[in-house]
Order: structure tokens, then sequence, then C-alpha cells
């Protein structure tokens, strides 16, 4: 049979057109298709070009195909690796490109999806229904999302949101070998960290902020940190990040804006891949992903995705355990009408220290000498810390006519978790300096540490219900996507702890096991908290485009949110109850220029409740955000990259801040003020068949504008605000030659210095990381090492304070070996 591997000229096109008419007639005459359509065979086609990736199937197969190459101009793939079917290369090779292969004459022909009535043309960048096939839960090749789900909920274009958002799509997780979402993060702007954590991944801010965290745009529950919901990375899809208050979409929520993890669904197209993973630290760990239908015409489809690790606690003693399950199941009787069901599990078994160590010693002089990472402040024999988490809900899609589809989207998410930990509160000398000789008992000096020692029990229980209706319609030239949506959830929280005061660790002493005096736990020791919070909101936004130009976004929302707490020891009882109500609003603007540059501004607001009462028991009002932004975008025309820049200024008001009145101990009034103003850069790019490139820089300027301590006019500082961020990350992949498929990976995260203290005396050096890989893909095997920290930089990430600050974490590699079929 001729092969035709067809490049990019139009004198191979004329060419081409005229032997396939030849070609056509004969195997017209034969009346039969070729047996290599349904014949299995192995084959290798790396993600990228889609053009070049059709000229390798050809090359592969030998069989025909005939397109024109502008049909497949700026056009990607993700390529293919393992044994299929001729039809069924097409069809993965071409998924998500409005493409598909038409069987004529013994060769395969290229030619557009006709379109549905179902599909909603706005104009040649329309804000299409989630259920076709731009939806922006899909597959994205390479590293840049043409579309995002967290910004407006209706799936608009990146490029076309007035907003700072970042997408960190499966490929990018895979090749910089993000063990969790807190590693995903660590090349987007604005983003700084305490360091990944065994059992939390939110010791983090943005914007001078923390973030709001939900998973597929339902918003998980609200824990203490150490008993933060977890989600394994190799379990997404997708991290998306939105800068900034977003209570007009999501109701409350802190100011840094949202952390979006979307899941792995079924798809229609069957695929299979299982991973092993060995690296530092003893790391062991498996895990498979299984996608694809039930039934021959794909309605119902199912996606199957596990992981099971053990491995050691870098520099400390104890280990890691995860067990993680993520099944769905999606059922699509037509092109109209979707159901998805999907449920988590994940059970970790691993530390609960925090080895919290002092200033002095770490990033500050210290007589006796610096303290290392590896130095153990807890107890071996008393820690613990047991984690199990679950989840079930569904994903509900419906168009109703050409105008209208509605969507429901719940879940109920249930966290338990058994902790018994060790901390240090600072040293001896310290102690006295703040509170006086003798509070604290031993010698005082530079290399006793205090300890406390504590037991927390906490579960949570939430359900969350997201009810939407979309109509994309004209009035007149202006086109509107209209969304209407109502929204209800509910959190129980129970959570007994005890906290005593423990034995002295001498830091200098050799590492040996200070142990706790389990029998200080006494019932007068204990307190019980449970909490009942709802909240109700309703909210409409309008996205109107006009003059083919401007994209103008209106949105408001109000929120109705109560919540009932109950509080006793053995001695005391108390019960507070809250009822709060808020609007907020969100407009923004964007010009789309023909060159690709899309100039815009945005106003944003958010609020967060805040429990509890002032002296006078008079309930506190929730805390409000607001935001102005403005910036540029820009995404060249037929080109696979975007690049933002961003000022902002985001002003938080009705913070808490110590009551001054000397009667009023341990009160606070609602008079704080927190001001943060800065400018961002980002920019991503797959610039060809071989180089993919990341980089970000931020400048940030945070401020505490209205206190009553020595906080005002400083830095934040409960969490690590350096001024400057930068990142950069490349990685290149050789197409040709005999080391075809050979990639490597560098990567480097400049965070500046930040404040350690209230005052702000005192600094936590800046620090630079390199990061590393290297990877291989030969037919359905693809082998990679990551190496994060590449240099083994020993470095304290933040500190809350003098007496607890902690180390970033230490060299980490993995290798890891992925067979696909």
């Amino acid at each position: 049979m001729t092969r035709f591997a067809l490049r990019r000229h139009p004198l191979a096109t004329a060419l081409l057109a005229a032997s396939l008419a030849s070609s056509a007639m004969t195997a017209l005459a034969a009346g039969q298709p070729d047996a290599a359509q349904s014949r299995v065979q192995t084959l290798s086609i790396p993600a990228g070009d889609l053009g070049t990736a059709l000229n390798s199937l050809a090359e592969q197969t030998g069989m025909a195909q005939a397109f024109d190459p502008a049909m497949t101009q700026g056009k990607r793939t993700l390529g293919l690796n393992g044994n299929y079917s001729l039809d069924v290369a097409f069809s993965r090779l071409l998924s998500g490109t409005g493409l598909q292969a038409v069987y004529v004459g013994g060769t395969y022909r290229l030619q557009p999806i006709p379109s549905t009535p179902r599909e909603v043309t706005l104009d040649s960048t329309s804000i299409n229904s989630t259920l076709g096939s731009e939806s922006p839960l899909d597959d994205v090749d390479g590293y840049v999302a043409q579309r995002s789900i967290s910004a407006t909920k209706t799936g608009t274009p990146v490029h076309e949101t007035p907003q700072s958002i970042s997408v960190i799509t499966r490929e990018r997780l895979e090749a910089q070998g993000a063990q969790s979402v807190n590693e995903a993060l660590r090349y987007t702007p604005g983003f700084s960290s305490y360091g990944v954590n065994n059992r939390s991944d939110w010791y983090s801010v943005i914007r001078g902020f923390s973030p709001t965290i939900y998973l597929d745009s339902l918003q998980l529950p609200t824990t203490i940190n150490l008993a933060s919901w977890m989600v394994d990375p190799y379990m997404l899809e997708r991290v998306e990040v939105l800068r900034g208050p977003a209570g007009v979409l999501y109701g409350q929520g802190d100011p840094g804006g949202v952390v979006n993890q979307v899941s792995k669904r079924p798809s229609k197209i069957a695929a299979n891949e299982i991973q092993v993973q060995y690296g530092t630290d003893a790391r062991r760990q498996i895990a498979f992903d299984s996608t694809g239908p039930l039934d021959d015409q794909g309605v119902w489809t199912y996606r199957m995705v596990g992981v099971l690790r053990d491995k050691n606690i870098a520099d400390m003693p104890g280990q890691d355990k995860r067990q993680a399950l993520a099944p769905s199941l999606t059922f699509q009787p037509d092109d109209d009408t979707r159901l998805t069901l999907l449920a988590s599990y994940l059970y970790d078994d691993n530390s609960p220290d925090d080895n919290f160590y002092p200033a002095a010693g770490t990033v500050a002089h210290n007589p006796y000498g610096h303290i290392h990472r590896d130095v153990y402040t807890g107890d071996r024999s008393f820690q613990k810390y047991e984690k199990t988490q679950l989840s079930f809900g569904y994903e509900f899609e419906k168009r109703l006519n050409d105008t209208w589809q509605v969507r429901q989207n719940l879940r109920y998410s249930h966290l338990d978790l058994n902790d018994n930990m060790v901390y240090g509160i600072g040293t001896t000398a310290y102690a006295a300096n703040l509170y006086g000789a003798g509070v604290y008992p031993g010698p005082v000096n530079e290399r006793t540490l205090v300890r406390y020692a504590g037991i927390e029990n906490p579960t949570y229980s939430r359900w969350t219900i997201d009810n939407q209706a979309q109509a994309d319609f004209a009035t007149g030239t202006v086109q509107h996507t209209l969304l209407i949506g109502l929204d209800w959830q509910r959190q129980h929280t129970e959570d007994p702890q005890a906290y005593i005061l423990t034995s002295n660790l001498d830091l200098f002493g050799g590492g040996a096991d200070a142990p706790v005096d389990t029998s200080q736990f006494t019932a007068d020791t204990w307190s019980y908290n449970k909490q009942i919070q709802r909240q109700t909101g309703l909210y409409l936004q309008d996205q109107l485009k006009f003059d083919e130009h401007w994209a103008l976004t209106l949105s408001g929302r109000y929120d109705w949110a109560d919540s009932s707490t109950d509080s006793w020891t053995t001695s005391t009882r108390s019960h507070a109850s809250q009822k709060d109500e808020a609007f907020t609003g969100r407009a923004g603007l964007v010009y789309l220029a023909d060159n690709g540059l899309a100039p815009y501004i945005s106003y944003s607001e958010g609020f967060t409740p805040n429990s509890g009462v002032d002296y006078n028991l008079t309930p506190f009002d929730p805390t409000k955000a607001r935001q102005y932004e403005a910036g540029v975008k820009y995404q060249p025309k037929g080109g696979n990259a975007s690049v933002t820049a961003a000022v902002f200024d985001i002003t938080q008001t009705n913070v808490l801040t110590p009551d001054l009145d000397a009667t009023h101990i341990n009160s606070y009034v609602q008079s704080g003020e927190v001001r943060s103003r800065g400018f961002e850069l980002e920019g991503t790019a797959s610039l060809s068949r071989e180089l993919d490139l990341i980089a970000s820089y931020t400048y940030q300027d945070v401020e505490i504008t209205k206190a009553n301590d020595v906080s005002k006019g400083n830095t934040p500082t409960s969490i690590p605000v350096p001024r400057n961020l930068a990142s950069v990350w490349g990685d290149y992949t050789l197409r040709d030659g005999w080391l075809k498929n050979l990639g490597f990976g560098v990567g480097m995260r400049y965070v500046g210095h930040s404040p350690g203290s209230a005052d702000n005396s005192l600094d936590v050096p800046s620090y630079t990381l390199l990061d590393a890989s290297a990877h291989y893909t030969t037919g359905p095997w693809k082998l990679a090492l990551n190496v994060t920290n590449l240099t083994d930089h020993e470095y304290i990430s933040g500190c809350y304070d003098a007496s607890r600050c902690i180390f970033g974490n230490p060299r980490t590699a993995i290798a890891s070996a992925t067979y696909r079929w």
C-alpha cells in the first residue's frame, strides 16, 4: 500500500490530492475496508504538534491518510503509547481538536466534526456548553490550558477572564514530579509556603493571604491546619489558582484566592497505566489509573485511580504511609445529559510533629552552636497521626434547549483524625525574657527547649451543593452567558483536645527522646468543642461580549451564614450562636486585541465570618476584603503560550486585633486592617515539540495597616510572606536521532527574605533552590527521575515568631516507571 507522510507545504498538498484520487478509485473498486483498520499495533507517538503526530502514525502503520496541513495548524495532541487499532489511534490523537478521521476508499481523511444545534456559537472564541468537546475538565496537551472552570464556572477561556489565574496541567504535574498539591504550586506567582508537610498542604499563602481550598469547585471541610484535607496529585487532572477574593461565586473564603483541584474523570477512550516509584527515605509507591467505556455505545464509562505508599520521614523517626482510592462513573445517554458519580478514600499514617525550632540557633546566633534539621524534638513512643477521609457525590448536567442548561454538583465529605503531638515553644531563655524567670521549669539558657504535648481528635462532616442555570443568548449585537446559582453548605465539627506542658529537651544533647508523661492527661486537661456552620448563597453573573473585542463580566451574590458553637470542660460550659449576611460583587472588563493582547481591569470582593464575641458579648462581624486588579494577558495567535502581567491591591477589613483595655483580658476588637499590594508576572509556553517553559516573578508589599499592638505597620508573620519571589522551569525533549524521546528538565526557585516576628525585628534569610528531572519514553514505557532541592540546601522556610521556625524540605529524589496501554 502506498504510504503518504504529508508535510506542511501547498505543493505537497496538491500532489497528494492527485495521488489520492487514484488510490481512492482503486479502493472503492475493491469495495472492502483494509484489514489494517482493526488490527492492533504497538504505537509510540509523543505528545506535540498534531500534523507531525499524524505523519508519525502513517510511518508506523503504513496506512495512507490525507489532510490539508492548514487543518492541523496550531493543534496539538496527547500522543500515543501502547497497543491500538487504527480507529482508536485516530480517535485518541484527534481528541479535543474538533477533527475526525473518516475512512474513504482505503484512505483516512481528516474533516471537521459537524456542528450540532446543541452548540451555541457566539464567535470563534465562544463559551461552549460544558458538555462539549472543549470542556475545561478535559485533558490538556502541554503546559498551556485554554480554559478554566474556576474563575467563572462557565468554562470561559483564560484569555478572556478579567482576573489572574494559573492552571497547572496534568503534563506539568508529571514533568515536575509533584508529590503534593503544595509542590504543584511552587512555580506559580504569589505562592509562598513553609514547604511540604506530611499532614497538610496548606501552610501557604497567595498574595499575602491564605487561599480557600476546593475540590471540583466545591469547598472542602474547613479544618485546623494539622487536619487539612489532602488530595494526592496522582488523582488530579489539573490544579487551578484564582488569585484574589472570590466571594461572588464561592461565598465565604479567604482573600488570597481559590485553589481548585480538578479530579480525573471517566473517558470514552480506554486507557490504563500502572506506575511504580522508589526514592529517597526508602520511598516505595505503586499507583494505577484505568478508564474507558463499559458498553459498546459508551453510555457508561468508568475511572479507577489508586495510590499505595510507604516511606520514611526525612530527618525524623517514623513513616509516612498512604492508601488512596478514587472511583468514578459517568452515565451519558445522549449529548445533552451527563451524570458523573465521584468518590474518594484516603488513609494517612505518618508523623504529627512540626519540630518547631527556636530562632536562636537557626536564623539567629546561639552561643551553643547551630541547630540542624535532623534534631528531633518529639517523642516517638507518644506520637501518632492517623487520618481517614472519604467523600462521595455527583455532577449532573442537562442541556434543555439551545439557550438553557442546568447543572447540580453535590458532595459529602468526612474527615476523622487521631493525633498525638509534641512541639516546642522556644528556649527557656526566650520564655524568661517574654514572661519572666520561673514561669517554665528548667535552667534559663538557649539550649533547653520548652515543649507542649497535645492530643487532637477532631472530626469534620460537610455537605455542599451547588445549583446552576446557564443561558447563552444574544440581545442585539451583544452576546450573553448568564449564570444563576444557588448553593448551600453545612459543616459539623467536633474537636476534643488536651494539652499539657511536658518535659524540656536539650537541643544539643544528642537527639535522644524526651518522653511524655501521659499520666498528666487527666479529665481536667481536656476541652471539647462542637460547632455547626451553615451557609446559603444566591448569585448572578452575566458575561457580555460586544463589538467582537470587548468582554464584560458583572457578578453579584448575597449570603446568609449562621453558626452555633458549644464549648465545655469539666468545670465550664458555654454556648454561642451567630448569624451573618453579606453582599459581594465583582466586575471586570477585557479588551481582546487582534494581536493576542488582552488588557483588563477588575474589582472583586470577599468575606469570612468570624466566630466569637468581644468583651461586651457582641458577635464579631464578618471580615471583608476587596481587590482592585489591572493587567494584560498575551496569547499569540496560533501559538501555544500565555503571558500574564498584573498589579493588585487587596484590603482586608474588620480584622481582629487585641483589646487594649487592661480590664479586658484576652479580648479582641474588630479594628484591624491588612493591605497587600504588588506586581505579578507569569509566562507559560510550549514553544515547540521539544521545549516547554514556565517563568514567574512576584513583588508584594503586605502590611498590617491597622492594629492595636506592635504588628501595626509591619508584615504579617503567621505564614511566610517574602517581598520577592521568582521561579523558572524548562523541559527539553529530543524528538529525533538515536536519543529520541529522551528529555531533561531544570528549575530554579528564589524566595526572598521574610520577617519572623510581629515587630519584624527577626529576619528569615532568602534562599534559592534547584530542581531537576530526566525522562525517557520508549513504546508503552515512560521512565523518569525527579529531584527537588538538588543541592540539599539547608534553610529555614519561615518563622511564626522567635520561638517557632520551620526547616524547609531537604533533597528528595524519586525514580518512576510508568507502563501505559
